[in-house]
């Protein structure tokens, strides 16, 4: 590679990075824009970094995430972090001057012009004068779009070996193609990998809204109680201690928020977008991205097959429960082997969620998962908005599914199940602890049949019914909850 083409690329890349990141970092009146959750936990890691605290594994982080997401946003804050620092940020305003440089880098820049990772790098090592082998100094890298560069695992690899004896690098790379950032062979034990989920309502709140939750670590406590109660009673008593805050919050909101929130926000992307065609055509062209660059990328289907993704999904939005036998008939896929490819395929793709299912039936209906989106907008745009009424249920059940694969699966809960007999609960939440909570969510909800029926076969330790009118606890097993609390978790 010629020297001199990365030396004016380098330099004219210095030239507009700073003025690109304001743009993703300030809105129109240069007021700093929010940050998401993901945000404060980079920043103690930062932090960490600083006072050489980080654990070996903790040095190199890959985020993973569908198109939308914000990702490149949160590497802009970083890249800008000393915007973002309050006075209660002392240890890192105190140890920020360690920082030697933060570099952000747009890898797909990079591919434009035909440069490699690896080159680029050699030549930043000349340029500043060192090398990563022997670095003394602190260097944050951030490297956006990571997978533009067909050798980015092996780079990364080779990164980490080379700084195996100083704490002075630390590497956060995203992704939108998430199915090669999980795949990728080289760095295995060598990264942490944090997906960069679709926002929750409190997210969306901040974000849109610049609204914060009325009460400090409200968010906590209603998880706490709703997921780690020793029985209904203690879950109902707890949450009854918050319904006057909660009630006073929800009025104060925007007329129809939830429904703005279940429809176009759950990604960064479209949330300031007013024109709801215009932001549900936006998502429709995220999933087209994920189809033509993530999964045709895999060489793993034949065209026919692909060209059958899109209506997969729309049956899976506008449905349901729907077996394999159906969905292989509806679609003309000959074997289930290949559906079974392009389920998981999607699932690492970060688009579908599979709930597996709890219980014994007979025929090829027995091993069909519950195939829910990781965030409703996705599903509301497939169906430009138009839900029939026994679908529209659905957006709470990809909501209740986000919520445990963001926060449940890690903190409290070890599997997610759905009683797949008639009658069943939509979901069976499983706790380290072994014990079970039955849940049931939608909209007026108010029927506790499913879910009692479930505790008959489960014998779980209470049951939750989400989208109730008002709090209420039933014969000591069942609480009624409104909606505004699912959506406060």
């Amino acid at each position: 590679m010629d020297e001199e083409k990365i030396k004016i690329f380098y330099q004219n890349w210095l030239n507009v990075v700073s003025q690109q990141a304001d743009g993703y970092i300030y809105d129109e009146e240069r007021n700093l824009l929010p940050t998401r959750d993901i945000f404060s936990k980079f920043k103690i890691l930062i932090e960490k970094f600083l006072e050489n605290q980080l654990e070996e594994y903790e040095k190199i982080w890959i985020l993973p995430g569908i198109r939308g997401t914000g990702k490149t946003t949160l590497l802009m804050q970083l890249y800008k972090i000393e915007r973002f620092l309050k006075p209660d940020d002392q240890n890192i305003l105190k140890n920020i001057g360690k920082l030697e440089e933060i570099f952000y880098l747009d890898v797909s820049k990079l591919k434009l012009n035909n440069i490699s990772l690896n080159e680029f790098f050699n030549f930043y090592e000349k340029a500043k004068g060192f090398n990563f082998v022997s670095l003394d100094r602190k260097l944050l890298l951030l490297l956006d779009e990571v997978h533009y560069d067909e050798n980015w695992g092996l780079f990364l690899k080779v990164l980490f070996d080379s700084t195996k004896g100083h704490k002075n690098l630390f590497v956060i790379a995203t992704g939108s193609s998430a199915i090669s950032l999980r795949m990728n062979p080289d760095l295995y034990r060598r990264t942490t990998v944090m997906e960069v989920f679709p926002m929750k309502f409190s997210e969306f709140l901040i974000l849109k809204y610049n609204k914060k939750l009325p009460v400090a670590n409200l968010q906590d406590g209603i998880h706490e109680i709703i997921f780690n109660s020793s029985d209904a009673r203690e879950v109902y008593l707890g949450l009854n201690q918050y319904a006057m805050e909660i009630d006073k919050f929800f009025a104060n909101l925007q007329p129809n928020v939830e429904e703005g929130f279940f429809e176009n926000g759950g990604l960064p992307s479209t949330i300031k977008i007013t024109n709801k065609v215009k932001a549900t055509e936006m998502i429709k062209a995220a999933i087209n991205s994920i189809i033509a660059k993530d999964i045709i990328g895999m060489e793993k289907f034949k065209t026919q097959t692909i060209a059958k993704i899109y209506d997969l999904l729309y049956l899976l939005a506008n449905s349901d429960t729907i077996s394999y036998e159906k969905i292989k008939k509806s679609l003309k896929i000959e074997r289930f082997e290949t559906l079974d490819s392009l389920i998981e395929v999607l699932g690492m793709a970060g688009v579908l969620i599979k709930v597996k299912s709890y219980g014994m039936t007979y025929g090829p209906v027995r091993k069909t998962p519950k195939l829910l989106f990781i965030t409703s907008s996705l599903r509301s745009a497939i169906l430009d908005n138009q839900f029939w009424p026994g679908i529209e249920g659905k957006k709470l059940e990809d909501y209740f599914a986000l919520i445990y694969v963001e926060g449940l699966k890690n903190k409290l809960a070890v599997d997610l199940f759905y009683d797949i007999s008639e009658g069943g609960a939509d979901f069976i939440l499983t706790l380290k602890d072994k014990s079970k909570i039955i849940i049931e969510v939608g909209f007026n909800k108010e029927e506790i049949r499913q879910v009692m029926n479930t505790q008959n076969k489960v014998k779980g330790k209470y049951g939750l019914v989400f989208g109730s009118s008002k709090l209420e606890l039933v014969d000591d097993f069942v609480i009624k909850i409104p909606l505004k609390y699912l959506l406060l978790i």
